[in-house]
């Protein structure tokens, strides 16, 4: 990778963090959140993006964005009004934003269509016109059109007095990137005007130089005008281009030539004269924007950007040392120190600071959810518009933070989620949820919970709910069940999640090809998560997934079955109790109940559930833990070890899936512990499911 190619993967970086800004202050504007702040950071981060996108020549999005910013800065500037038609268009132009630094980023060819129809609209709202309809006019005004074509234009001299003002740095432009913009217009000659002070007196928010750049080319005065458009309210522009001739015209070139000097120079100056006060006026207002930007700026310049395989690395290797920690642990419980306190105080106080070292770099790799949670509203938008719709989503819990890993992974499943809740949940219009006594626009609620050791992510939505009906008859039809079999109604929601199963009776654009929920669940359980459905016919449904906080540690409790260990993880276990013959009752079909404290819980035996050989031993000792979502339940083990920090190993990375094994690790004494998935053991654990865990490997 050169150093241009690194320079644009730090401002695609930066565009993913502005955009975010971007989408957040619209949101607030379409909730009529009374602060002209809210204005001014959208304005920033709209030019910071086109700022960076004229160092690399992306000409759609700089073209947008500057039209973007200048429906912005009038309502800024109290010219325009934020009625709720204004900012719906500014929310529609950030996802056009958004869409083109995307095709910027990865290539291709963004949606001409929408880019013209909103572009459109804005220049509306600006009052100008379109450069569409600009190089239209400009192209049928003059007619020295032909004498050009007869003869290629000269190259000539075209000098440029570039003098940024006071906050240029701050505002996010550099120097570097123009010149390295520049050099695609014919750049030759860069001089620096002025003195830089010492490094005492230096002033890290303003430019100390003045530029004089000196270009050779036949491109039009106009051309340059454009290019250093953006800089108009922080730098003073100064063009001076000598008079553009054509070569090889004999006779005709001295009497056609003064013709298009006169025509081509006195109008782009009056421009530029004309619109320059409106450019300095709004310059102060930036100005004191700019000022409450700089109080932010030290917490930006305070951060570092890291590549994630150098963290994952730094993660492994404290995951080692975890290991390698617990291993000198055990080896010295196991031998007599003769009553040495200060030996064990030195092991107690390492132990202590391996635990603090691993949460430390643990939660360098924790990010908010908000990165994936505000695409969402984008593709609710979307979808309202091509199924003809009314809805709405409301995000809350954003700032919930999960393992970068899961982050990266949650978009694809989160996206099929939405749409299914859009295409299938909603009601087909408007007058539908009329007469169904609800209100004429559908809500989808995303939110996102800590809860424990792991996280909790719901979209929820007021429309139909699953038609279970529907559902049964469709999978009677495929063979995916018997009609005579019994379902009970959650089974009957859960058959949404078999692959290849849809309702939709035709295939759209949306849906009807049975995708989208079993990618949902696949992609749910190679994170380690589960997902399940609540369906209120009528009222609407709720998908919930949990995930893991994070793929690398675990706070578990250690137990033992047999010769065995397994994991349980400490956020799930609620207590441990001895277990009285005369509390246990046992059902008809088998399974058995635990009576504590006047309640009834399933009692699970690890040995019997997952069929573990070896000297069977009195099942005593119970562990009371948490599934989420069905209650509590009581796990029958030989022996509680006690706690420990483990270090997590995939098991479907490195062998296969195995049902009520979440992963596994490595204790102290060198052994491979399981780490049992408590919701999974308990359906495990059903007749209908009981395989052995030892068989299934």
């Amino acid at each position: 990778m050169d150093e241009d190619e690194d320079y644009q993967a730090l401002f695609f970086a930066e565009c993913v963090e502005l955009l975010s800004e971007l989408q957040e202050q619209l949101d607030r504007l379409v909730d009529d959140e009374d602060d002209p702040e809210i204005v001014n950071a959208a304005f920033r981060a709209v030019h910071s993006v086109k700022g960076g996108a004229a160092a690399f020549g992306f000409d759609d999005l700089i073209g947008f964005a500057h039209i973007f910013e200048t429906v912005m800065d009038k309502i800024r500037n109290d010219v325009l009004q934020a009625t709720p038609e204004v900012t719906s268009l500014l929310v529609r132009s950030g996802d056009v934003l958004m869409e083109l630094v995307e095709h910027a980023r990865d290539g291709g060819e963004p949606d001409r269509e929408t880019l013209e129809r909103v572009t459109g609209e804005l220049h509306t709202l600006a009052g100008s016109e379109p450069p569409e309809q600009e190089a239209a006019e400009e192209a049928a005004a003059p007619e020295p059109e032909p004498t050009v074509a007869d003869g290629p234009a000269a190259s000539r001299a075209i000098t440029v007095l570039f003098e940024p003002h006071p906050g240029f740095l701050r505002a996010g432009h550099e120097p570097l990137k123009l010149i390295r913009a520049a050099r695609e217009m014919g750049l030759t000659g860069v001089e620096a005007i002025g003195e830089v002070p010492s490094l005492d007196e230096i002033d890290l928010s303003n430019s100390p130089l003045s530029f004089k750049l000196t270009f050779d080319s036949a491109l039009p005065e106009s051309e340059f005008e454009f290019f250093f458009q953006i800089y108009e309210a922080f730098a003073d522009v100064k063009i001076e281009a000598e008079p553009l001739v054509v070569s090889e015209t004999p006779a005709e070139a001295p009497a056609d030539t003064p013709a298009p000097a006169e025509v081509q120079e006195p109008e782009p100056e009056k421009p530029a004269t004309a619109e320059k006060p409106a450019a300095d006026a709004p310059a102060a207002k930036p100005a004191s924007g700019g000022g409450e930007a700089a109080n932010a700026k030290p917490k930006i310049s305070k951060t570092l950007r890291v590549e994630l395989p150098r963290i994952d690395r730094l993660v492994n290797l404290v995951g080692e040392v975890v290991i390698t920690q617990a291993v000198l642990a055990q080896r010295l419980s196991d031998v007599d120190t003769g009553g040495d306190l200060e030996l064990d105080h030195a092991v107690e106080s390492m132990s202590r600071q391996t635990r603090e070292l691993q949460e430390s770099v643990m939660a360098i790799r924790a990010q908010p959810v908000k990165s994936v949670f505000s695409r969402m509203p984008r593709v609710v938008r979307d979808l309202a518009d091509k199924l003809g719709k009314e809805a709405r989503i409301i995000v809350s819990g954003e700032h919930t933070e999960v393992d970068t890993t899961v982050i990266e992974e949650l978009a694809e499943p989160l996206t099929h989620m939405l749409r299914n809740s859009m295409d299938h949940g909603l009601e087909e219009t408007p007058e539908d949820r009329i007469a169904a006594g609800k209100e004429r626009c559908g809500t989808i609620r995303l939110t996102a919970e800590h809860r424990g050791e792991r996280v909790l992510i719901s979209v929820d939505d007021d429309g139909r709910g699953i038609n279970r009906d529907r559902v049964l008859k469709k999978a009677v039809e495929r063979g995916l069940v018997d009609g005579e079999e019994n379902l009970s109604p959650e089974d009957i929601d859960n058959l949404i999640f078999h692959p290849g199963f849809s309702t939709a009776e035709s295939v759209s654009s949306v849906s009807g090809r049975g995708v989208g929920m079993d990618v949902v669940k696949k992609k749910i359980q190679m994170l380690g998560g589960r997902c399940s459905v609540q369906n209120k016919p009528g009222e609407g449904a709720k998908f919930l997934i949990t995930l893991p906080l994070t793929l690398a540690v675990l706070d578990g409790m250690i137990v033992c079955v047999g010769d065995e260990r397994f994991i349980l993880p400490l956020s799930s276990v609620v207590e441990a109790i001895k277990i009285d013959p005369d509390t246990v009752a046992v059902l008809p079909n088998g399974s058995r109940l635990l009576r504590l404290r006047d309640e009834y819980l399933p009692l699970v035996s690890l040995r019997t559930t997952l069929n573990l050989t070896g000297e069977d031993q009195s099942e005593d000792m119970a562990i009371v833990v948490d599934t989420e979502s069905r209650g509590a339940i009581a796990i029958l083990v030989d022996e509680l070890i006690g706690q420990r920090q483990v270090v997590l190993k995939s098991l479907e990375a490195n062998f296969r899936r195995v049902d009520g094994v979440s992963g596994a690790t490595i204790l102290g004494d060198g052994r491979v512990a399981l780490i049992i998935d408590v919701s999974g053991l308990l359906e495990l654990a059903t007749p209908s499911r009981g395989t052995g865990l030892l068989e299934a490997m």
